[in-house]
């Protein structure tokens, strides 16, 4: 797990401009077709020309904080790892409604189960647990790895308590 990555940070920030682009367009395509009054065009009716650069303006800088916020990482202090405690910590990750997709090289990537999350989440939605030095390090969506830090770090107190 290395610093900050602008290839990742950019593919972001492009998914999610086409992301909420998308939704707000369907927002208003929605409105404007059930309303009662469609004498204008589209464009003109629901977007007019002094707002088209605002709305443009607001997605992008939008798109463009959205990854500082949404996506973080966190540690969780361990005194070991062991097979069991992976097993333990892939019960947790799937608990909360992701599998596993790979485990290599000291690191276990998931994804979530269901497409609509995915899909929602402009398929940015991969977690992933590296464990091969302590403390463990979980990286992805921020309410995410947050719940999930949290039972593993509950699980290895527990662990820790048994011993």
């Amino acid at each position: 797990m290395t610093g900050f990555n602008p290839w990742i940070y950019l593919r972001r920030v492009a998914k999610y401009i086409v992301f909420y682009a998308i939704i707000i367009l369907l927002m208003l395509l929605i409105v404007y077709y059930t309303s009662d009054n469609r004498s204008s065009p589209f464009w003109e009716a629901m977007i007019p020309s002094d707002n088209r650069t605002k709305l443009i303006i607001l997605i992008v800088a939008f798109s463009t904080i959205y990854p500082f916020l949404g996506f973080s990482r966190k540690e969780v202090y361990t005194n070991r790892f062991s097979e069991e405690d992976k097993e333990a910590a892939t019960r947790i990750v799937s608990e909360s409604g992701f599998i596993l997709i790979s485990d290599q090289d000291g690191k276990m990537v998931f994804k979530s189960k269901r497409i609509t999350m995915r899909i929602f989440r402009a398929f940015e939605d991969k977690i992933t647990l590296d464990y091969h030095e302590n403390p463990l390090t979980i990286e992805g969506m921020r309410r995410d790895i947050q719940r999930i830090a949290n039972h593993l770090g509950h699980y290895f107190r527990g662990v820790s308590d048994d011993q």
